[in-house]
């Protein structure tokens, strides 16, 4: 499942919303950061009307979705999106090409907005079970597919947290060889 924000793709929404949240940082902490954040994620085209409930209802689906996906949780996620679909009014379809569902909200409420990310969450627990992880980075935590050939990756990114933790590896390797030398 893909969403567009703008002229960048958004692979995984579910995984955009758990990334939303991070060691000492919430991007959902108001009514207005999330109604944005639906626009940057592509699940809208402009900022839907978000209250104080739909704010606590988002934030709970993003802390159980990065829970059960991280744990690997299928039951976990199905039941997540079962409660989450539950209020969520519209039309579920079956896009004929790629025989993937697709939802047509009834309305723009953040509730039917969700729900692409809530679909994609099903779609990692199905698919990409166990394949689910956190940044090994300490001040990251973001979630990503692991889709390496043996499942070992362990930063989200290799260019950022990759590359920092191999750096700073590197830099304690040769001050240690230094230190050792005097």
């Amino acid at each position: 499942m893909t969403a567009r924000s703008g002229s960048v793709a958004i692979v995984h929404p579910s995984l955009a919303l758990c990334n939303t949240v991070g060691p000492d940082r919430d991007d959902l902490e108001t009514c207005e950061c999330l109604a944005h954040w639906y626009v940057a994620a592509g699940l809208a085209d402009d900022p839907p009307d978000v209250n104080s409930r739909d704010l606590a209802a988002v934030r709970a689906l993003r802390d159980g979705m990065r829970t059960a996906l991280l744990e690997a949780d299928a039951p976990g996620v199905a039941r997540l999106a079962e409660e989450w679909l539950e209020g969520a009014p519209g039309c579920l379809c079956v896009d004929s090409a790629t025989l993937e569902p697709r939802f047509t909200p009834a309305d723009s409420t953040p509730r039917c907005l969700m729900v692409a990310a809530v679909l994609d969450a099903l779609a990692l627990a199905r698919d990409a079970r166990g394949r689910v992880r956190a940044c090994a980075a300490p001040d990251c935590g973001a979630l990503y597919v692991d889709s390496s050939r043996n499942g070992i990756r362990r930063w989200c990114s290799m260019e950022r947290c990759g590359a920092r933790a191999k750096a700073s590896a590197y830099y304690r390797r040769h001050r240690r060889e230094n230190t050792a030398g005097d």
